[in-house]
């Protein structure tokens, strides 16, 4: 059995698309303009003199590109679960998740609605309505959630929920808080 599954993609588009144009394309003319600079006044001697001063904005760069290719994922090491992040097939970090007192969970099928940034000023309503199926850790009574990870496909919902209940003895649960 796998020891982890690979989820969806941390960004939406949309969110990638801000992060390209806030971040990605600063970088871009930052670069150019400094190579055009340098051009102008050197000419192509003394090219590597550049170098030292593109070389932090590149690796910028790449980390911007590195940032749209982000995943999530849930690992099991030994007994333990772990929430972390893949890029192109590697493990970037993880983060433990306490599952003490967790041993129910849920998924919460939740209308969500975001505002689209860009289109503000000609339509102020407009926005993207869609569905987020929350999988969630509960205690016995489920008076306490704790969010565990927010996926947008149903299906890759329902293969997480059972590689939790498979891995951790989790029993997956309509939600219904008891107050009592």
């Amino acid at each position: 059995m796998r020891n982890e599954i690979i989820l969806e993609r941390k960004l939406t588009a949309h969110q990638k698309t801000h992060v390209a144009i806030v971040l990605g394309v600063p970088i871009i003319i930052v670069i150019i303009k400094l190579l055009n600079n340098h051009f102008e006044r050197h000419g192509i001697e003394d090219i590597f003199r550049i170098f030292t001063r593109l070389v932090p904005l590149v690796i910028a760069l790449f980390s911007v590109i590195m940032i749209l290719f982000l995943k999530s994922v849930l690992l099991k090491k030994g007994n333990s679960l772990y929430s972390g992040t893949y890029i192109f097939g590697k493990l970037l970090f993880k983060k433990k998740v306490n599952l003490t007192n967790k041993t129910k969970l849920a998924t919460l099928k939740l209308n969500k609605r975001q505002k689209m940034a860009w289109f503000s000023i000609a339509n102020p309503d407009q926005g993207l309505s869609y569905y987020k199926n929350d999988i969630t850790l509960l205690n016995d009574k489920h008076t306490r959630k704790i969010l565990l990870v927010s996926l947008s496909d149903e299906v890759l919902a329902q293969k997480a929920v059972t590689f939790l209940e498979k891995n951790f003895d989790l029993i997956h649960e309509v939600y219904s808080p008891d107050f009592s």
